[in-house]
């Protein structure tokens, strides 16, 4: 939980103008981009993701969950960027690559079984498919989501740090 006094502080000495947050108390402190890609500032010995006092400029309070960047650019910070998600939505708004072994998004060739006769496999909602083909994969994915309503693949995320 961040403590008032923090919040006091970003509110008195920082500013947002369209994505841009520059810092009133100190010149030439734009902050840094961390391994993630996220721009980082220090405040008060805090490192603090420029998004999410992005968010406390425009609302007033710091957000209650995870933030997603909408157009999948961790730099770009401009508020209708922005939304509060939860963990898979920030899963699904990221790019999808088709599996490298099948050029099929989400089916893929399961080769730690051995012996397996429907070798192809995908997940909906959390739960493996398999079939004998990649065409009897695809049609069946196809099936299953449009019963479950589900339309992208369900994928493992990582968590990174918000």
């Amino acid at each position: 939980m961040v403590d008032a006094e923090l919040k006091k502080y970003i509110l008195d000495n920082f500013r947002y103008d369209n994505g841009k947050i520059t810092r009133i108390d100190r010149e030439n402190s734009n902050g840094s981009v961390d391994h993630y890609g996220y721009l980082i500032l220090k405040v008060k010995g805090r490192q603090i993701k420029a998004h999410r006092i992005a968010w406390l400029l425009n609302y007033g309070d710091f957000p209650e969950s995870e933030l997603d960047h909408i157009n999948r650019n961790k730099l770009d910070n401009r508020i209708e960027n922005l939304r509060e998600s939860n963990r898979t939505q920030q899963c699904r708004n990221r790019d999808v690559k088709p599996n490298k072994d099948t050029g099929e998004i989400g089916i893929y060739e399961d080769k730690c079984t051995p012996g397996l006769k429907k070798k192809y496999c995908f997940h909906v909602k959390g739960k493996t498919y398999r079939a004998y083909t990649i065409e009897e994969a695809k049609e069946l994915r196809n099936y299953v989501r449009k019963i479950t309503e589900d339309t992208k693949p369900t994928k493992v995320c990582e968590n990174t740090a918000q």
